[in-house]
């Protein structure tokens, strides 16, 4: 059976069971304000169900954040089933025969199969002919994930769509300390907790340019750090950039250092320094005086009370996502924001066909040493 027969049937089971009626619990409306139910009395004092709800406690962030996610996923099935179902009655085809028309499914080039052969050679069978269809295998599903992507992005936009399940969101503080670019008042705010000798933090770097790209005055983008222990030169890392950031100097030497993340020492940060015009006595002081030390461990625990506790990590307007997430899932976040603030989705423009090295849907990251 095709992924694409999966795929319709999937949402077909989906349609049915939704539309299915379910009886509220015994004794119990269903219009029951849930924050108010109690759950506990403490020597006469109630203890409700919205209270925990509102600790700041990251298992707890963890669990509403899959809660959402899950409630999401059924639901952009069920949203892409009621619009795919009318786009198909209009056109008078069944819908898997639309959907197959509408999917713009692009075949791998001999240049993407072989440089990601090349790249992945270690990890794929020592024959050739197996290595090669396990990759391309891969690349087709990225390709079919990704039109499936598109075809919902361009139903959902001709569509009158209200999303009223209000995302779980953190908070995060917003001092002069942290880097950022973008308007002050832009309707979306994309905080990055990162450490610059992650490679997977490197390796998102190109996503969020392309979405600086995108969308322009409607984002800022926010940079905060979280060294992790497993990293001997994060911590060192954090420090010369912010430290580079009193000189102005601090977005050349965040991309330096990304670009050389598993190279970075004091001799080769100081050097870049000089190349790239900044004082490097008051760099050295600022670093060796341990200037900016506070922000940074006040950067990481923050993060950690959100419950980040690998890199990268973001929160768009107070919504989480973590690792080295695709473009797209960015994407379906941001706009979703943007709708909510009344503020024009841009339309993307047309992207040259993407890198082998960039072609991974996996959202990656690494974790912080126990």
């Amino acid at each position: 059976m095709s992924r694409l027969t999966l795929s319709v049937m999937t949402v077909v089971m989906v349609a049915l069971v939704t539309t299915a009626c379910a009886a509220s619990p015994a004794g119990q409306s269903a219009d029951t304000d849930q924050g108010s139910l109690v759950v506990a009395r403490v020597d006469g004092v109630e203890v409700t169900s919205g209270e925990l709800e509102a600790e700041p406690d990251p298992a707890m962030m963890k669990l509403r954040q899959q809660m959402y996610d899950a409630k999401m996923k059924v639901l952009d099935r069920k949203i892409f089933n009621i619009l795919s179902s009318k786009a198909a009655e209009e056109a008078g085809v069944p819908l898997e025969e639309w959907i197959k028309q509408n999917l713009d499914l692009t075949e791998p080039s001999e240049e993407e199969i072989a440089k990601v052969m090349a790249q992945y050679r270690a990890r794929l069978p020592k024959e050739d002919d197996e290595a090669r269809k396990q990759v391309v295998d891969y690349l087709k599903r990225n390709s079919a994930n990704k039109a499936e992507f598109a075809l919902q992005r361009k139903l959902k936009a001709a569509a009158s769509i209200e999303i009223l399940i209000e995302p779980p969101r953190v908070e995060p503080i917003i001092g002069d300390h942290s880097p950022s670019r973008g308007p002050a008042d832009a309707p979306v705010v994309l905080v990055e907790y990162t450490d610059f000798q992650c490679p997977y933090c490197g390796k998102v770097q190109p996503t969020l340019e392309k979405l600086r790209e995108r969308y322009g005055d409607s984002i800022r983008m926010v940079f905060k750090n979280l060294p992790l222990a497993m990293h001997q030169q994060a911590a060192f890392a954090a420090e010369a950039a912010l430290c580079a950031g009193d000189q102005d100097g601090f977005w050349p030497m965040h991309d330096w250092l990304f670009a050389n993340h598993s190279a970075i020492n004091r001799e080769a940060v100081l050097a870049q320094a000089k190349e790239q015009g900044l004082d490097v006595e008051a760099l050295t002081s600022c670093i060796d005086e341990g200037r900016h030390k506070a922000e940074i461990q006040a950067d990481a625990k923050e993060a950690n009370s959100f419950g980040i506790t690998g890199t990268p990590g973001f929160a768009v307007n107070g919504r989480l996502l973590t690792g080295a997430q695709p473009l797209e899932s960015f994407v379906k976040v941001i706009d979703d924001e943007l709708r909510r603030a009344g503020v024009a989705v841009p339309e993307p423009k047309p992207e040259p066909k993407p890198e082998a090295a960039e072609a991974s849907a996996e959202a990656t990251s690494e974790k912080a040493a126990s």
